[in-house]
């Protein structure tokens, strides 16, 4: 009951926090060209405010993945920008720099960026994967079975909406040349329809295997349905999407690697699983 609500509040956070970051930004901007005059407490507003802002800006439109859990340059401006507003303590500028720039960042990095991820038992190494069923870009239903025989890396991401997804699949893409002539198949799994499916492997030019879990029945099979997990105002996509998860699968079905992050925004590295592949027995 807890964890459902909570899930629901933070899928009202992400969008009008940052909608609510940008128009206290232009205020503070506005305020020192407008009065000519000059403010610290002001200025704290946009120090603290606006590094979360562009972070944010930096990851959707140049997304990259790996980003640590703790992302030190918005956390130490929010922290700047609390100090130099409470120099003066004028109400408004410091309301705006304590509640959505030092609050909002340490409620983005350290609370929204959690997954809450629980302990996985079906998702351990040694163990079998346990049997599901995806289907492909055109409709046609295919058993996990039929991915025996050889090792498979599975990536299960949440969707053309997430920039981080979208950068972890690219990086992928560049070097996959590396994981065929290691004779490993690359599945990629999402809840999202199979038009955003194709869409998003036509865009990148994927020569890897492109499937849709519809309804998150394969997620739920393995315990990484995301429930709520699509920020609201992201339309086209339902409510519920899955935990990003990368697994690899040896010929016999056993699980020989296993990312489960507990944070969106960091994903293994293709070096890494790279490594974990030329691991593989």
């Amino acid at each position: 009951m807890i964890k459902a609500l909570l899930g629901q509040i933070k899928r009202w956070y992400a969008i009008p926090y940052l909608f609510m970051c940008i128009v206290v930004t232009v205020q503070s901007a506005s305020y020192h060209l407008s009065a000519n005059a000059f403010s610290w407490s002001w200025l704290g507003v946009s120090v603290a405010i606006a590094p979360l802002v562009l972070f944010m800006a930096i990851v959707y439109f140049l997304p990259w993945s790996g980003i640590s859990n703790y992302i030190a340059v918005p956390i130490l401006a929010a922290l700047l920008g609390a100090f130099l507003a409470i120099i003066e303590m004028r109400f408004l500028p410091t309301f705006y720099t304590l509640f959505f720039g030092l609050g909002g960042v340490l409620i983005y990095i350290f609370w929204y960026s959690d997954l809450d991820r629980r302990d996985n038992p079906v998702l351990k190494i040694g163990a079998k994967l346990p049997d599901f069923t995806v289907q492909s870009i055109a409709g046609e239903e295919r058993h996990s079975s039929a991915f025996l025989g050889r090792k498979t890396l599975y990536i299960f991401y949440r969707g053309n909406w997430c920039p981080v997804c979208h950068a972890q699949i690219q990086a992928l893409a560049e070097e996959y040349q590396e994981i065929e002539r290691r004779g490993v198949a690359v599945v990629l799994i999402s809840p999202q329809s199979p038009e955003k499916s194709a869409e998003l492997a036509l865009r990148l030019n994927l020569t890897m295997q492109v499937y849709v879990d519809k309804e998150n029945r394969a997620a739920k099979r393995l315990g990484i349905v995301h429930q709520y997990g699509v920020p609201l105002g992201v339309w086209g996509y339902g409510g519920d999407t899955v935990l990003p998860t990368t697994l690899i699968v040896d010929e016999n079905g056993s699980i020989v690697y296993a990312d489960l992050t507990d944070n969106f925004r960091v994903r293994p590295r293709v070096k890494t699983l790279i490594s974990a592949l030329d691991g593989v027995r």
